[in-house]
């Protein structure tokens, strides 16, 4: 199977340009049956939001990177490799998969499908010493080598991108923009579910496909990136929570339904920043529970979908009456550094 994204992310603001497989009646399609093309414009769509919400949001996150507003992807991602080449080219083992409209990459002349063979005059092909020690599936190791180096490259200021087009071999150099530290990716799996690790952002194919439109996309991206901003892994791992089944019991569960809280509040203000519909994340969680209300949210863990939804309407309600400046909602949950769980 392919990545969990196609992409690895200094994620960028790019219009959907091929239409996204229609849900069926029976449900959502499954990842396995789009087409390259098909799961591209996802990824972008994924990015795209993750962007915004990462960009608009960087006044107020403790952890900062730049981000160039451009992804790229690794011909050893794909099982059919000569499809792959087919779709996008691929002149060399990495390319531009997406690019922001007008973001920094873009703005520097970065064009979709140009081949990366360096950087800042670095060959960028991985010894193999190195990848062997990345903690991922072999086929994604060469883009998880790819994503640390050059994020480290831009936090340092410009890189420089050697790049082949149309088989011509040209410099280009890019500076990133500020954005909250997380990566957007969607993940090719047949179930419904989102997720963050610290780091990364991952939301499925069946759950993109059953948002109306961004701003509900932006509800679920922003409820995880919240759980990324407040630390809660690592919160919840210092607290000794336990995973698995025993995290529905006990201490695990009401401290696991604290961070649950604290993402829902913090979504509201992130969304609002990045000038998404804040109201979205009342509308796709009503649907959502009425269709699909089982699951977690009948575990401990979770709000079931009613009283989650009218903690949504407080907080909206709440960031109506706070103040505003010129960079936005200072989001209170950020405004002091993460309290202790206990």
């Amino acid at each position: 199977m392919r990545r969990a994204a196609c992409a690895w992310a200094m994620a960028g603001l790019m219009a959907l340009a091929v239409p996204l497989p229609a849900i069926a009646a029976s449900g959502s399609p499954k990842a396995s049956e789009w087409s390259l093309d098909a799961l591209r414009a996802a990824d972008v769509r994924v990015l795209s939001v993750g962007y915004r919400l990462a960009t608009a949001n960087a006044p107020f996150c403790r952890a900062i990177e730049n981000a160039a507003g451009m992804t790229l992807h690794h011909i050893g991602q794909y099982p059919d490799a000569a499809a792959a080449r087919a779709t996008f080219g691929f002149a060399g083992d990495y390319a531009v998969l997406a690019l922001v409209a007008d973001g920094p990459a873009a703005r520097a002349g970065l064009r979709t499908d140009d081949a990366i063979v360096s950087f800042n005059g670095m060959p960028l092909a991985p010894p193999a010493a190195e990848l062997a020690a990345i903690d991922q599936v072999a086929a994604y190791r060469p883009i998880a080598w790819a994503d640390t180096r050059m994020r480290a490259a831009l936090d340092k200021g410009p890189v420089v991108l050697g790049i082949l087009r149309g088989g011509q071999p040209m410099a280009i150099t890019v500076t990133g923009t500020p954005a909250c530290r997380s990566r957007f990716e969607l993940r090719p799996s047949d179930s419904y579910g989102a997720s963050a690790d610290g780091d990364i952002v991952g939301i499925t194919v069946p759950m993109l496909s059953f948002m109306a439109d961004d701003d509900e996309l932006a509800a679920i991206l922003a409820h995880e990136l919240a759980h990324n901003l407040l630390e809660h892994r690592r919160r919840l791992n210092e607290a000794g929570v336990q995973r698995g089944l025993l995290q529905q019991l006990g201490r695990n569960a009401r401290l696991t339904l604290a961070t649950e809280i604290e993402a829902d509040q913090l979504s509201i203000w992130l969304m609002a920043n990045a000038g998404y519909d804040a109201q979205a994340s009342v509308r796709f969680w009503t649907r959502y529970g009425k269709q699909r209300g089982k699951g977690i949210f009948s575990a401990p863990t979770h709000y079931r979908w009613k009283k989650r939804v009218g903690l949504f309407e407080a907080e909206i309600a709440k960031m109506q009456t706070a103040p505003r400046d010129a960079r936005g909602w200072y989001p209170p949950l950020l405004a002091e550094p993460p309290a202790l769980l206990e």
